[in-house]
């Protein structure tokens, strides 16, 4: 009995990696179809007013793109002393898959032009006009839960 030992040169090893590779790549590329979850009714009117929290307070104007933000010291240090005390451009979005309805959102987006600052909170619980809550911006704390005042 006689055994066949198969000789692989090293360009057939390679070009058969290359190829496992190439399809890894390509079946893990594939465009995703996350979109926010569809919600029922007609769109809840934007954010307006002061929303007070214990640590902060939101001022919303009402046009669905400024706030005014305003966070105590503690929170200053959290968060890297951002631009305090001024108006940001806000929207919320669905994870990082863009912009949705406050109602459906997973985050909170603060943009500040000016100094180029980018704020990310992530939302806990169901945004509604009247109630925002944040996750744990300070390690070890509570969420931050602003109500409209």
């Amino acid at each position: 009995m006689r055994l066949k030992i198969y000789n692989f040169s090293s360009s057939r090893i390679i070009i058969t990696v290359a190829i496992v590779f190439l399809l890894l790549f390509v079946v893990g590329c594939q465009k995703s179809n996350d979109m926010p979850p569809d919600r029922e009714g007609p769109e809840p009117e934007p954010h307006n007013g002061v929303f007070i929290s214990k640590n902060a307070i939101f001022t919303f104007y009402g046009n669905e793109k400024t706030v005014f933000f305003e966070f105590d010291e503690k929170y200053m240090v959290a968060l890297n002393y951002p631009p305090n005390n001024t108006k940001y451009h806000y929207v919320f979005t669905w994870y990082d898959f863009g912009e949705c309805r406050y109602d459906a959102a997973t985050q909170l987006k603060l943009y500040h032009e000016e100094s180029d600052t980018h704020l990310d909170f992530s939302l806990a619980g169901n945004t509604n006009d009247g109630k925002i809550e944040i996750t744990y911006i300070v390690p070890g704390d509570e969420k931050l839960v602003f109500l409209k005042k």
